[in-house]
């Protein structure tokens, strides 16, 4: 009779372990199963941008001002945004450097804001030049992402004739001495060109 009472104890225990192990074998297989059905790697959100919606569809040199030392230009490009949506926020910074060094000598940066959803907006980007070569990029950054780069050259000089005497005369019979303000400049471009940055 002893053994028989031992051996409902042994039983009782025995079912007692089991159903522990069970259960902790059950909570602990489940987080394994529902860890290894999730993927590890993050998943990469959708792009909130589509690539290339924003274009530059012109772009002009505008003479602002001019010294007898340097004059200033507004690089003026027209970006189309022709996503249904407006863009990010738009901004600019525009690099100008030497062409015999490719050292930056100026540099502009514009906050511009978003472009409406189908429409075109104009970006003013103001540079300084003197009497030199000049490469000039501009890089277009939306939401502080880097979208495009514009590049162009820029030669830029004084136009001016020595005179009889020795002295600067620019081309309205001024001398260089009385030109203070109004230094005549000639600047010239190439054709930008425009690369989209994915």
């Amino acid at each position: 009779m002893k053994i028989g009472k031992n051996l409902k104890k042994a039983g009782a225990l025995t079912s007692i372990i089991t159903l522990i192990l069970i259960a902790t074998l059950a909570v602990f297989s489940t987080g394994i199963l529902n860890s290894e059905s999730v993927d590890s790697k993050p998943i990469d959100p959708e792009p909130k941008y589509p690539v290339d919606h924003l274009f530059i569809d012109a772009s002009f040199l505008l003479k602002t001002g001019e010294t007898n030392e340097s004059v200033n230009v507004s690089c003026d490009l027209f970006m189309t945004n022709i996503w249904e949506k407006e863009s990010g926020e738009i901004k600019a910074t525009a690099y100008v450097s030497e062409q015999n060094s490719n050292f930056a000598v100026f540099k502009s940066s514009v906050e511009f804001g978003l472009i409406e959803a189908n429409s075109t907006k104009e970006l003013n980007i103001p540079v300084k030049f003197s009497d030199n070569s000049y490469k000039v990029e501009i890089l277009i950054f939306e939401s502080n992402k880097l979208v495009k780069k514009v590049t162009l050259t820029i030669n830029s000089y004084q136009n001016y004739y020595y005179g009889v005497d020795g002295v600067k005369i620019f081309n309205e019979g001024r001398t260089f001495d009385d030109a203070d303000r109004d230094g005549q400049w000639s600047v010239e471009s190439s054709a930008p060109s425009t690369t989209s940055i994915h």
